[in-house]
């Protein structure tokens, strides 16, 4: 059992630093001050790397501990597993994305040359949160202890985090658009205004 304890302490941690880098990842925007830019970015990275690191450690425990009957199998093809298949599949499935979005990640000095190419990544980039919808879910339906109070809050937690990242992102995309559209929209009385200046 202390295989298992240490299994779900690791997944419950890498939950919670995918998703400090998920929902900073909703908050890094190209406007506002460079420095700020940067530390949100380093953050978004280093919680990234260490919840790789700990659902590594979450996999290898699982894998080691008979008593989840999840085996090599199980943990490496989707709805395989002996211990609730569809559960522990999406589990498999977010962590594949996961480290896909990570490898993304390293590529985007290469990727985001070209306007079309920072188009393209950003839009694979943003399977971060497909996995992390996974993530919640697999966590949430396939550990023994959801039923407790305070990984209910936990879980809890990490939705209105990551929910109130992404609003915040939406609006600053809207203002950001609707400044853009203020700036170069035409005036819309430029007769009447011109017919005024020469009247006078």
């Amino acid at each position: 059992m202390n295989v298992w304890f240490t299994a779900r302490g690791a997944g419950l941690s890498a939950l919670v630093l995918l998703t400090i880098s998920t929902g900073l990842g909703a908050l890094v925007s190209r406007h506002g001050r460079a420095s700020t830019r940067y530390v949100i970015q380093y953050v978004h990275r280093a919680a990234a790397g260490l919840g790789l690191a700990v659902l590594a450690l979450h996999v290898g425990t699982i894998l080691a501990d008979s008593y989840a009957k999840v085996g090599w199998r199980g943990a490496l093809i989707p709805f395989t597993a002996g211990y609730r298949p569809t559960w522990v599949a999406l589990g498999s499935l977010a962590a594949y994305t996961f480290v896909g979005v990570a490898v993304l990640g390293l590529a985007r000095g290469r990727m985001a040359g070209s306007p079309l190419g920072a188009r393209v990544w950003r839009s694979l980039h943003g399977l971060a949160y497909v996995g992390w919808v996974g993530a919640m879910l697999h966590g949430f339906n396939s550990g023994t202890d959801s039923s407790v109070g305070w990984v209910r809050l936990l879980y809890l937690a990490c939705l209105v985090a990551v929910l109130s990242s992404v609003v915040v992102r939406v609006a600053q995309v809207r203002r950001a658009s609707g400044d853009r559209f203020a700036h170069v929209a035409p005036d819309p009385h430029p007769a009447q205004l011109t017919s005024q200046g020469a009247s006078r």
